[in-house]
């Protein structure tokens, strides 16, 4: 599923986009093969209404040769939405390694507790216990834009859980109070979010609605189960077929959750989501009715906010009372590259940092554009604001095709085509070409950008991108960079998938036709 900038963000994302357009780039074919050599399905499409205002660019070439097989624009500097991912978690898996585990520590600090936060994205939850990391598709992040979003697999108190254990198993039974530490790095507001340390079901509050009876109340289940915030219900089921429009409005005092809204009676639930804005105290509300439900005595306020102040500067390490380990760092890319996951790919932009000895996630952009010119990528060919892919964050088709390159020639690289979505079979890819001759042999990280013009309501998306890996005739495997800018579209509540759609038709078209096909 392609990434849907949130609703409170799209008019000023709309701004931006349409200053895109200056980006003015042409339609015209390179040598390699011009228009009329496209195969016809891929053909229809970008010649297609929504596109005659905007442009394709894109390169296609086997991965064992510098010749292409098709390219248009291949050093158009072109917005590239998520596909800014690749480039930030491809960085930190390569620097990490793929098969490194983040350890969170638990210290005994006097009468308390002190939680430090070490950038695990999961902590636990997702089903973290197996490997694999449990998603499903709409991912819950993007609840509140894509219907049909269903809460994030496993428990996500799973990992704070355990951690509660093993203090009772250390022989603590009572304490004065509980802070997390999370000064590994500054605080980093990037994509609409803030970026923490410490990370508990994705830093939101989940809201699943159900529908009653017409006219009474909607059922309402949280996750988590907290006393971190209030809700307030304020759904009402409304007659089969009605529209159902639900928002979670957050009262002054920060601690009120205002569920609003309509469902209707033969709706299926309805899922909504609430950024937390201060990570840490709902972390420390969290860990706190954590060690109740083990008994152990908290003598402070579990809704306190979170006070480092009196935090040591380091621990000595026969305080530590509980740890848990993080699943390896390619699981956690493989998650975050599969359901296009914001907060996790500007979490591994704050973890470069680290790594680099600074405490300014912004500093973590620099490792990445370090590595970027490392490979010999021009640096002015990729622009990156964040680690997700914010606003203009841009590259040129033939960039992404040497970073893509980079990654598929490293250690690690023959695992890359299984972590990236798969055509028609997972990840953002999975609802797009689910039984065709291309069914699992395109391997890319989706991007997509968009925003509403407010006059008229249209939608135009500046970015609607793929790139990755495709495999052709006799297992021969293209790397490809795809996109579609500044498409042009009339219905925001069905073109944006219709976008995504396109760019996927189109690398199917020419799988297909590097595989013998049309």
């Amino acid at each position: 599923m392609p990434r849907i900038t949130r609703k409170r963000r799209a008019r000023r994302l709309a701004g931006v986009g349409l200053a895109a357009g200056a980006l003015a780039l042409t339609s015209c074919a390179s040598e390699a093969n011009s228009e009329q050599d496209l195969p016809p399905a891929a053909a229809e499409i970008i010649q297609s209404d929504p596109y005659q205002s905007g442009a394709w660019s894109y390169l296609i070439k086997p991965g064992d040769s510098e010749s292409p097989a098709y390219s248009s624009n291949p050093d158009a500097l072109v917005p590239m939405g998520s596909n800014a991912k690749l480039y930030s978690v491809g960085t930190w898996v390569e620097s990490t390694g793929p098969d490194t585990q983040i350890t969170t520590p638990v210290h005994q600090v006097g009468d308390g507790l002190s939680l430090v936060a070490m950038g695990d994205l999961v902590m636990g939850g997702r089903q973290a216990d197996t490997g694999t990391l449990g998603y499903s598709i709409p991912p819950q992040p993007d609840a509140n834009g894509l219907p049909g979003a269903k809460p994030a697999p496993g428990n996500p108190l799973a990992g704070l859980n355990d951690l509660a254990k093993q203090v009772v198993e250390a022989g603590v039974t009572s304490v004065s109070d509980v802070e997390i530490d999370v000064r590994l790095f500054d605080q980093w507001e990037a994509h609409g979010e803030v970026i923490s340390p410490i990370v508990i079901n994705d830093n939101l509050m989940a809201i699943q609605s159900k529908p009653g009876q017409l006219g009474d109340a909607a059922t309402l289940t949280v996750i988590p189960k907290t006393q971190a915030f209030k809700i307030e219900n304020r759904v009402e089921t409304v007659a089969s077929g009605a529209d159902s429009s639900i928002a979670i409005v957050a009262e002054d005092d920060d601690r009120t959750l205002r569920v609003e809204g309509t469902i209707a009676a033969d709706s299926d639930p309805l899922l909504n989501v609430y950024e937390v804005p201060d990570p840490a105290s709902f972390a420390r509300t969290l860990f706190i009715e954590a060690l109740e439900r083990q008994s152990v005595s908290v003598d402070a306020s579990p809704t306190a906010t979170n006070d480092m102040s009196g935090l040591p500067k380091s621990y000595p390490a026969d305080s530590q009372v509980a740890a848990i380990t993080s699943p390896t760092v390619s699981a956690i890319a493989t998650l975050i590259w599969k359901i296009s996951h914001n907060y996790g790919a500007n979490l591994t932009a704050c973890l470069l940092a680290v790594a680099s000895g600074s405490k300014d996630c912004e500093a973590g952009l620099q490792t990445i554009h370090d590595q970027i010119t490392e490979v010999g990528i021009a640096p002015d060919s990729v622009w990156l604001l964040d680690g997700a892919g914010e606003s203009f964050s841009s590259n040129t088709p033939a960039a992404v095709v040497a970073w893509i390159s980079w990654l598929r020639g490293l250690e690690w690289g023959d695992q890359l085509a299984q972590m990236l979505p798969i055509l028609g079979v997972d990840g953002s890819l999975k609802l797009f070409q689910t039984d065709t001759p291309a069914t699992g042999k395109v391997q890319g990280k989706t991007g997509t950008y968009a925003g509403l013009e407010p006059g008229s309501n249209k939608l135009l998306v500046p970015a609607q991108a793929l790139a990755g890996l495709m495999q052709g005739t006799d297992g021969q495997e293209y790397v490809f960079g795809l996109y579609a800018a500044n498409g042009t579209f009339g219905d925001p509540a069905t073109d944006i998938l219709k976008s995504a759609q396109n760019v996927a038709d189109v690398a199917a078209a020419f799988q297909e036709a590097l595989s013998g096909g049309e």
